[in-house]
């Protein structure tokens, strides 16, 4: 994922925010006890939110846990404990993240393939536990992005068959169990999929342009500058409507546990986050200079 996945803080209650950290916390420690060091590099808040809505189903919140931890290795700080969810968000997470080193090596030229390549190299072990944990979702990420991959290749002009294929890559992340709360989960991740990959590429017009990559954006509108402000409405709508799909998705989940919580993530941070993207304000992190810090 990408990191545009976050509360607005202003609007989140003081037990709320804690509540993020610790999970935020929580689930580097699920990856490194899981996974070893090398993939809490990759840790995001869009995989913090994936573990608040895997686990929303409990009515049940264990107590937070103190722990240490490389980042903060003087102090011990609140984290979940390790549940059924943050071990799912845990694998999920090393998968996306091989993924998308593989996808880079596909994208990148120069130093940034390079650099892809080592990552690849250096987490295919982690990648391999995750994948015998999790064949079925891996198998279905391969497939979508091998798709996309093709797509790119030929340098489709189509803005909806990319963003399909990196859909149905995030929507992968959905544990197999045949009931209607698969269905709804499916749903929802899809569209959030949809609305990443898009919103992504409104990013990163500029640079796509400025280095010869492929984007999807830039191919639709057939752009001869990085200025979003012809296409701006058109682009809002269809992002607004995948937005409109997860809203729908999460009242029918029914969520026993963060409701408010993730309800601020996907009613108030996404919308902000999308007109951040496309009246070029948006600030990776919020504009800290340290990702973890709300």
């Amino acid at each position: 994922m990408f990191g545009f996945i976050r509360p607005v803080k202003p609007e989140l209650r003081v037990k709320e925010a804690d509540r993020f950290q610790q999970v935020y916390c929580g689930l580097c420690h699920a990856i490194r006890a899981r996974y070893g060091r090398f993939y809490t590099l990759f840790l995001s808040y869009d995989m913090t939110f994936f573990a608040l809505v895997a686990g929303c189903g409990r009515q049940d919140t264990p107590p937070p846990c103190k722990k240490r931890c490389d980042a903060h290795p003087l102090t011990r700080r609140e984290c979940a404990q390790t549940e059924e969810a943050l071990e799912l968000a845990a694998d999920v997470s090393v998968l996306l993240t091989y993924h998308k080193f593989r996808d880079s090596v596909q994208d990148e030229k120069g130093v940034k393939r390079l650099l892809a390549r080592l990552a690849c190299r250096a987490g295919r072990r982690g990648y391999e536990r995750a994948r015998a944990r999790q064949p079925e979702a891996d198998a279905e990420m391969v497939a979508a992005l091998d798709d996309l991959q093709a797509l790119e290749r030929e340098n489709c002009d189509s803005m909806d068959r990319p963003a399909d294929a990196s859909a149905r890559l995030t929507a992968a992340v959905v544990p197999r169990t045949g009931d209607s709360r698969e269905r709804v989960l499916r749903q929802m991740f899809y569209q959030i999929g949809r609305w990443l990959y898009l919103l992504d590429a409104a990013a990163d017009v500029a640079e796509d342009m400025e280095d010869g990559n492929y984007n999807p954006v830039v191919r639709r509108y057939a752009l001869r500058a990085p200025d979003l402000t012809e296409i701006r409405k058109p682009l809002e709508r269809t992002l607004e409507r995948s937005l409109a799909d997860v809203c729908m998705a999460f009242d029918l989940l029914d969520a026993q546990r963060d409701a408010d919580l993730i309800r601020n993530i996907i009613f108030l941070g996404m919308p902000l986050v999308t007109l951040q993207v496309l009246d070029g304000t948006y600030q990776r992190n919020g504009g800290w200079g340290k990702h973890g810090s709300l």
